[in-house]
């Protein structure tokens, strides 16, 4: 445009017959300048003022990235690793020199740090803390009260939030009834496995108590896990001796007495179900080949087990006795709220005839239709946990 309105100024010099004309038009070209260098700079300015980067070379205009805010996750129980392992999806890398496990993720304005192990816990500076606690005995709660106490008195976080491992004793957690932000007390608002009477879903939110990551069980995804094939095992069941309620006792007289010997993978050993690395892998590769896995309720009479969240994710349906405990609210009621794809019976002494008998009217591709259910169902439920998480963190946090 400037180098038009030149011309213009000098062909009129050139031209004595036509100048006026000339000048006319390098008048009007001059005003046309004029506005369209204002426009564009009342564009900008206006960009500007509502906090937004734009090119007029017609790229991506890209708002201002928001401040982030910093969340770090403390764990010293294993549940705090199926928090950021299986629900987060963060990933981590041990520090040898601390013997600590250390991780990052971010997710829309939220920071997240993560950190287990024995090492002292480090908060950093205007930090929003979650702790990840053991409060399944007396012993551990005394332990993770003291903690509480001396990270309040010398490095109190902006914001505090807490995931703890209730017990089946529900009365051993009403101590953090006091810390509770209602009270008046620091924790902005707690996630809690088992322990669900206090739940109120406000404040109080019942957690779920996930896989076994204390024995490493790893995250498969839904896409990862072969629904197609048949499997040879219609059930499996990994038991301890010697058996410590009676359920688990009567399991393999059951086996024995519906002759499903050759067709339920049955083992009963002195360790835990997966103790080593090979006994992991076995375990894995067994709940993969069955239909049906026998989740018997646990040593402290809890209906949910790591057994139910194992089976769900290898798409094999868990059979569960619900079961009531001395809690008050369902054991279950989490599962049972987001319709969890598992058989439900009062007893695996007098109902696993029937189970084993419905199972054996299925076919193949009813079968390989379940199965799709069941690791779909457990991809979205573990991103639903994980939304509320993102959501009750966020509303809560103080800025």
């Amino acid at each position: 445009m400037i180098v038009s309105v030149k011309r213009c100024v000098l062909a009129a010099r050139s031209c004595q017959i036509f100048w006026p004309l000339i000048l006319l038009t390098c008048a009007v070209l001059f005003l046309l300048h004029n506005l369209f260098n204002n426009e564009i700079s009342l564009q900008i300015t206006s960009q500007k003022r509502s906090g937004v980067k734009i090119s007029i070379d017609n790229e991506i205009i890209t708002p201002i990235a928001p401040e982030f805010l910093q969340v770090d996750i403390q764990s010293q129980t294993p549940i705090g690793e199926y928090l950021w392992n299986h629900l987060l999806e963060g990933t981590k890398e041990f520090i040898p020199d601390r013997a600590t496990y250390k991780g990052n993720k971010v997710v829309d304005d939220l920071n997240f740090t993560f950190q287990s192990g024995d090492a002292e816990i480090l908060i950093s500076p205007n930090s929003n803390v979650v702790l990840v606690i053991d409060g399944s005995s007396q012993l551990n709660q005394k332990k993770e009260e003291l903690l509480l106490k001396n990270m309040l008195l010398f490095h109190p976080p902006k914001s505090l939030f807490l995931v703890i491992l209730g017990d089946n004793a529900c009365s051993n957690n009403k101590w953090i009834v006091r810390y509770l932000s209602s009270n008046g007390g620091p924790i902005s608002a707690t996630f809690m496995v088992r322990s669900s009477f206090l739940a109120d879903e406000n404040e109080v939110y019942q957690w779920p108590l996930g896989v076994a990551t204390h024995r490493d069980f790893p995250l498969f995804w839904a896409d990862e896990i072969d629904i197609l094939s048949p499997r040879p095992f219609i059930c499996n069941y990994f038991g301890t001796n010697p058996v410590r309620n009676a359920t688990q006792d009567v399991i393999p007289q059951l086996v024995k007495e519906l002759k499903l010997e050759n067709s339920c993978y049955l083992k009963m050993s002195s360790k835990t179900a997966f103790s080593t690395i090979e006994s992991l892998g076995e375990y894995i590769q067994v709940v993969s080949d069955s239909d049906l896995s026998l989740c018997p309720a646990a040593e402290n009479g809890s209906p949910e087990t790591h057994c139910i969240y194992e089976a769900f994710s290898l798409g094999s349906v868990p059979v569960v006795e619900d079961v009531t405990t001395s809690c008050g609210r369902d054991s279950l009621f989490l599962l049972k709220k987001h319709k969890a794809p598992f058989i439900l019976v009062k007893s695996l002494e007098n109902e696993l005839r029937d189970v084993i008998a419905n199972e054996n009217r299925m076919n193949l591709q009813e079968k390989i239709a379940r199965r799709a259910t069941v690791v779909n169902w457990y991809a979205d439920f573990r991103h639903r946990m994980t939304r509320q998480f993102y959501r009750v963190i966020h509303s809560k946090v103080n800025l």
